[in-house]
């Protein structure tokens, strides 16, 4: 009988998508996977623990001293600084603060505020990109101090923010965002017990699309969506090549997990825009854009001429009606090809395009390449 390799999922945090990916390379290549989910118990499993391969979090002390005197193939998920010489998987970080940085923007928010990272490199650096991209765009990021972080610190900080901008903070339109789910549903919490809205006063973006604390919120989360599954299923790939190549360690690689997208829900729904018509006309759009419709087709909704409608747009908001349309459909054609494998005709059809030429000409002018070249590097992507 043919010795089963016995493969270690130790997490010092547990979440069921990053199991669920390592779990399908498991299954194919015949893995006897553990993955206690408990982190406390994490020194007393590696004690009696005579495995293969692990992929790990490395960041608990006991942990990264068993890997430093047991020398087996190992993946790490973490970007802690313990200068074990392992290939590292996570999550594209950069990427992630530019689409945090997209979204906002594309809802018309300048001003965003996030909370300092308190010295995790993962948010660190996601927060770092954040503001690049938001201040590339002409933004300003405001970074509340998050140490003995209380709900009426938070508070405070808002009114103080608010007041820096001659206003009360109940007239505040600003945007929040939060390195993780988490922090997102709590600031959500802080809103709604001090009389905030959400999203109309505080527009709220988390990372890691958590479907579990989503289901729990009354206003549903809006997240960057990390791909916890395909992260643990890339890292397992990666632990599958030391197996086969029988080696213990890399030069310390990191491998980048691209983000899937923004899942975009009620706690961003709004457009920090002064004007009721511009704000309404974008409502629209958005709820619209897959009929067909052109600029002429929202100023006649909104009661407006063309020409009042496009005056208003150059006054307070960054794109035309025309350009909206063209961004939201094109926004649209790369979801459906990164989701599903709708062919051209079938993706036009149902976003709001007369023909699959005009589809391609307008998504190469918006994303800088064909609709086919940019599936094909999304499965590239996909099979490292």
């Amino acid at each position: 009988m043919l010795r089963r390799k016995h493969i270690l999922l130790l997490l010092e945090w547990y979440d069921y998508r990053i199991h669920r990916g390592v779990a399908q390379v498991a299954r194919e290549n015949g893995w006897q996977l553990n993955c206690p989910k408990s982190f406390t118990h994490n020194e007393g499993i590696l004690n009696n623990w005579q495995g293969d391969g692990c992929i790990a979090l490395l960041q608990c002390t006991q942990t990264l001293d068993y890997f430093r005197s047991h020398k087996i193939p190992l993946v790490d998920l973490g970007l802690g600084d313990h200068k074990l010489p392992i290939t590292r998987v996570v999550t594209d970080n950069e990427a992630i603060g530019r689409l945090a940085a997209e979204h906002f923007r594309d809802h018309g928010y300048k001003e965003v505020f996030a909370l300092t990272a308190d010295g995790i490199k993962m948010y660190e650096e996601r927060l770092q990109a954040f503001i690049t991209h938001m201040e590339a765009d002409g933004g300003k990021v405001t970074v509340f101090d998050s140490a003995g972080r209380t709900e009426s610190k938070v508070i405070q900080e808002l009114h103080d923010l608010a007041q820096s901008r001659g206003r009360k903070v109940e007239e505040l339109s600003v945007g929040f965002f939060a390195f993780q789910d988490t922090a997102a549903a709590e600031m959500i919490s802080i809103c709604l017990k001090n009389n905030l809205r959400v999203p109309e006063n505080i527009a709220v973006l988390g990372v890691d699309n958590d479907d579990l604390v989503n289901k729990g919120l009354s206003v549903e989360l809006s997240s960057v969506d990390s791909d916890q599954e395909g992260l643990g299923l890339t890292a397992a790939k990666t632990l599958q090549k030391l197996l086969d190549s029988n080696s213990t360690a890399s030069a310390g690689s990191i491998l980048r997990h691209p983000p899937k997208g923004v899942v975009s829900r009620l706690s961003t729904d709004s457009y920090a825009v002064a004007n009721p018509l511009v704000a309404n006309a974008l409502h629209y759009i958005k709820n619209n854009f897959y009929h067909g419709i052109q600029a002429t087709d929202v100023a006649e909704a909104m009661g407006v001429t063309q020409q009042g409608l496009q005056k208003a747009f150059a006054k307070c908001y960054g794109k035309s009606p025309g350009q909206e349309i063209r961004y939201q459909r094109t926004y649209a054609v790369a979801h459906l090809l990164q989701t599903t494998d709708a062919n051209l005709d079938e993706i036009a059809k149902n976003c709001g395009y007369y023909s699959v030429n005009s589809l391609i000409n307008s998504f190469r002018a918006e994303h800088g390449t064909t609709p086919g070249s940019y599936r094909n590097r999304l499965k590239s992507a996909a099979k490292i």
